[in-house]
């Protein structure tokens, strides 16, 4: 983790500086916890029987998205088309403008739950990752913006959905196929691209691959805890995109 957050603070100062490594310490130890936190449940969900290699995959996932986040910052204002997006090193300019609005609400002294109010609508339409990005930037006591920060944390999410797509791939059809769709999903460049950035996207991905995951659990078993398994993601779905956990809920 101490090592993550020097390389991280390295690279987001341009390679001049160290400065900021706390920071990015307090984001990897929360996007730590994210990874083990999933393993831990799916792992009991599971009964302990999920294979060495997916946790290989799952902390490639999470490596291969954050060194695209920061590769990202370094390249697009170097050889992006000089939009302020670009400039700032966003590679998607939704992403700019609800990260940087996440920070004027985390630095102000304002309740966050104002992200799903008034005003704030207009960089985030739901408000759910505009109100996650707040709460991590006031998290982690930075003094300024550090939108790597953020970024560790999205691709943590973002790699959860590897474990659980092997797991619905894995009771639905075979080992094989689920060896096969959670490699897919560790590698596919639209997912490294979404969960590298700031965007709903990484959260929501993940969230489906739960649900899905929840309801092959609840036809297999018919437990409460494999409801739970289809319920929590469709409930916080509704804080990123409520047409979509409609959708999803079809």
């Amino acid at each position: 983790c101490v090592s993550a957050a020097l390389l991280l603070a390295w690279s987001a100062s341009h390679f001049q500086t160290l400065q900021d490594w706390p920071v990015y310490l307090a984001a990897i130890m929360i996007s730590a916890l994210i990874l083990l936190g999933g393993w831990w449940l799916l792992r009991i969900s599971e009964h302990g029987t999920l294979p060495g290699w997916l946790i290989s995959a799952l902390l490639l996932a999470a490596v291969l998205r954050l060194f695209a986040g920061a590769t990202w910052s370094q390249l697009m204002p170097l050889y992006g088309h000089g939009t302020p997006e670009e400039q700032a090193g966003y590679i998607m300019s939704d992403a700019y403008t609800r990260d940087r609005t996440a920070w004027d609400l985390a630095t102000s002294e304002k309740p966050l739950l104002r992200a799903f109010q008034g005003t704030y609508r207009k960089a985030d339409q739901y408000g759910g990752l505009l109100f996650i990005s707040a709460l991590v930037y006031r998290s982690v006591g930075s003094s300024q913006h550090l939108p790597l920060a953020m970024v560790a944390i999205s691709a943590a999410v973002s790699s959860l959905a590897v474990i659980f797509t092997w797991g619905f791939a894995h009771r639905a059809w075979n080992a094989r196929v689920a060896q096969i769709a959670a490699w897919g999903v560790v590698l596919y460049p639209e997912a490294v691209l979404l969960g590298s950035s700031q965007m709903r996207e990484a959260f929501t991905i993940s969230l489906a691959a739960m649900a899905f995951y929840g309801l092959i659990c609840y036809l297999q078993q018919h437990t409460w805890t494999s409801l739970l398994w289809v319920l929590f993601p469709l409930l916080t779905y509704l804080a990123f995109s409520p047409p979509f956990a409609a959708l999803l809920l079809a």
